[in-house]
């Protein structure tokens, strides 16, 4: 009689319980759904420049446009308009000179021999100045 109580006893335990398989994988699916967006955000929007036929040649000029916000980041300092900015003070004087023009661009122009967390501040200073569009610009050759 003992030997066919152990064999319903062992025979009653063969069920899987799949509640904390169910948990698990509920849960993986939230997290997922939470990180998702956050992976997939890029920070700034780049828009490729297309070449189109007619402006097949690009002719470089010597002198800046005198109408344009120019950041330059060079190893040596940070220059607004060619005019040398401590990194501290440069929200300050980017504010005021964005606050009398209605054209609120900012042209970044990084050098090949600067740090890119230099360049990601400069950029953030002049986004939390009042810039409403930035652009980087590469020269080549200085």
């Amino acid at each position: 009689m003992a030997l066919r109580n152990k064999r319903a006893g062992i025979g009653g335990q063969n069920e899987a319980n799949i509640t904390p398989l169910a948990d698990v994988t509920t849960t993986l699916i939230v997290v997922f759904m939470i990180t998702m967006p956050a992976m997939m955000w890029n920070g700034f929007q780049v828009n490729q420049a297309e070449a189109g036929a007619e402006s097949s040649i690009v002719t470089p000029t010597e002198a800046p446009d005198e109408d344009l916000l120019t950041i330059e980041v060079l190893p040596t300092g940070i220059t607004l308009n060619g005019d040398v900015v401590a990194v501290e003070s440069l929200e300050s004087v980017l504010s005021a000179e964005l606050a009398g023009r209605s054209d609120k661009t900012v042209v970044i122009a990084p050098d090949d021999a600067v740090v890119l967390g230099l360049v990601v501040e400069v950029l953030d200073i002049a986004k939390a100045s009042g810039a409403e569009s930035l652009a980087m610009l590469n020269r080549i050759g200085s």
